[in-house]
């Protein structure tokens, strides 16, 4: 009878061990897409990432009123900050995030913005 319930727990255990599966983490989300928005008043955000895992870069772009404004570089990203790393004006601009599916909420100085994951 031990024998028979120590084979039935050890049984459940190995099922149960093989059920379990990895959520995809929010960095995944987030730089596994291209996300958009367009503005009250007719601007568009975009917001792009390229490389590989440990090498980043990511693409802001914001045209408003015949402006096109960029920010770009050398990116860390974690589980809710993304920091942009611009050479080209010597600056580091960081972002908070929230992935929410298809939607993204990015906020800077304490103003959220909310982007659409791009098909």
């Amino acid at each position: 009878m031990k024998k028979l319930l120590f084979s039935a727990v050890i049984i459940s255990l190995l099922m149960l061990c093989g059920c379990t599966q990895n959520a995809p983490s929010p960095q995944n989300e987030l730089i596994s897409s291209n996300w958009t928005a367009s503005l009250d008043g007719g601007g568009e955000l975009s917001l792009k990432f390229y490389g590989e895992p440990g090498d980043f870069s990511a693409e802001f772009n914001l045209k408003n009123a015949g402006k096109d404004i960029t920010i770009s570089g050398d990116c860390l990203v974690d589980s809710t900050s993304i920091v942009i790393f611009d050479s080209s004006v010597s600056q580091n601009y960081a972002f908070d995030y929230t992935p929410k599916g298809d939607t993204l909420e990015i906020s800077y100085n304490h103003n959220v913005l909310t982007m659409q994951k791009q098909s």
